[in-house]
């Protein structure tokens, strides 16, 4: 594997310093015949360093978050011959819940809950989700911090909270869908993402020429952007959706889809 062959093109300096160091795990994993594991980093990284190294003789790859349809996952290296599973993933789970909820704020975000993490001396790549709910929040977190967290946490924000490890495979994603069949002028990202979030065909313009608008967890500038069946759709503050079965033209010359969204 040629290190600097692999790290060619890749024109942000901090992902750049991010995959070297991904690649000398990789190094490390087939020399020493062990899983390695990289920090949590966001799906669109993921996505451009798994297609980096799938070229890579007899490597495998698995990423994964602690929980279905993570945003933010840890990749795991293994020689072909070794055993690479999401059990062994070095992923914790956190149940983060107010001391007192008659006396603590309902309306703390998941910016509350990173931030306080964060302000403990930790390092972004040391934490994963944080899905909030009503009760609180689960955040996975690096196994080597998660008893850190759980000691020094004490506060959210202004409320106190108290921190216990849980078992993962028992938190399930809040993540709702809502299947909703349209009808399109063309398959242009505009359009669809428009359609999708309801938004006017200008706002969504000008999301997608800003670059808050993910494909695949990649920024996608081009407003004639073509979606196809599968795609992932993110717009930064206003949802996301999948582009489910592409149906035939009606009577008008529109094209009828399935819209998978995110509530």
């Amino acid at each position: 594997m040629n290190k600097q062959q692999m790290l060619k093109g890749i024109q942000d300096g901090e992902e750049r310093l991010l995959f070297a160091k991904v690649l000398d795990q990789v190094t490390f994993a087939l020399k020493r015949y062990e899983v390695q594991f990289s920090d949590f980093m966001d799906m669109a990284k993921c996505e451009r360093f798994l297609q980096r190294l799938n070229n890579v003789a007899d490597l495998d790859v698995l990423a994964f978050g602690g929980v279905e349809d993570a945003e933010r996952m840890i990749l795991g290296f293994a020689p072909k011959q070794a055993c690479i599973c999401q059990e062994i993933f070095p992923i914790s789970a956190l149940q983060i819940a107010p001391k007192n909820k008659k006396f603590g704020q309902t309306d703390l975000s998941h910016r509350d809950y990173l931030g306080s993490i964060l302000g403990l001396g930790i390092e972004r790549g040391k934490v994963g989700d944080i899905l909030v709910s009503e009760d609180g929040a689960a955040c996975f977190v690096s196994e080597e911090m998660a008893e850190y967290i759980q000691t020094n946490l004490e506060k959210v924000s202004k409320t106190t909270v108290t921190v216990k490890m849980v078992d993962k495979a028992h938190i399930l994603s809040p993540k709702r869908t809502e299947l909703r069949r349209v009808t399109v002028a063309s398959m242009r990202l505009d359009a669809i993402l428009g359609e999708a979030l309801r938004l006017s065909r200008g706002k969504a313009q000008t999301l997608i020429s800003g670059e808050k608008v993910n494909v695949n967890w990649g920024v996608v500038t081009s407003t004639s952007y073509i979606l196809k069946t599968g795609d992932m759709v993110s717009a930064r503050g206003f949802g996301r959706f999948r582009v489910g079965e592409i149906g035939g033209r009606t009577k008008k010359d529109r094209i009828g889809l399935e819209l998978e969204v995110y509530i």
